[in-house]
């Protein structure tokens, strides 16, 4: 199985197959001190190999602060998809999910979100935690160039 996306978004929902979201590829957030509580969104696809479908699969999903130690609670489930009808033979089955995550950082410094499927981690996004400069009053998320 393989990550065919993971992106950081202010808010995300996954329908029929396709994710929509808004504030979506952000890798900063300044925030006006820490700790400091904020709600993010995690949008996923995987990219599940026609020989692995109709299997179930565990993943879980984390999020780590700058030292390794995981940030709030990690999300665990059992994952299955099948082949639809008219699927071409050796077509990846793509599943999208959506996620919605409200965590305290307490540490500047790089973070990161972490997927695994049983014990090997197949992807990872990191940003970063920044406080705010002196006079910026609200916490916002950025993209870096």
């Amino acid at each position: 199985m393989d990550v065919a996306f993971l992106v950081l978004n202010d808010h995300s929902e996954s329908l029929n197959g396709k994710i929509y979201l808004m504030g979506g590829g952000w890798n900063m957030l300044r925030l006006p001190s820490l700790p400091y509580e904020w709600s993010f969104g995690i949008a996923l696809g995987l990219d599940v190999p026609w020989g692995e479908t109709n299997m179930k699969h565990e993943l879980t999903l984390h999020t780590e602060d700058p030292d390794g130690g995981i940030l709030g609670d990690q999300l665990g489930m059992d994952l299955e998809t099948g082949r639809p009808a008219g699927s071409i033979e050796g077509q990846d089955q793509r599943v999208v999910l959506s996620l919605g995550t409200r965590l305290t950082f307490s540490q500047a410094g790089p973070h990161a979100v972490l997927v695994r499927v049983a014990d090997e981690e197949i992807g990872r996004t990191r940003f970063y935690i920044a406080e705010a400069p002196p006079g910026q009053a609200e916490a916002e998320s950025e993209g870096l160039d």
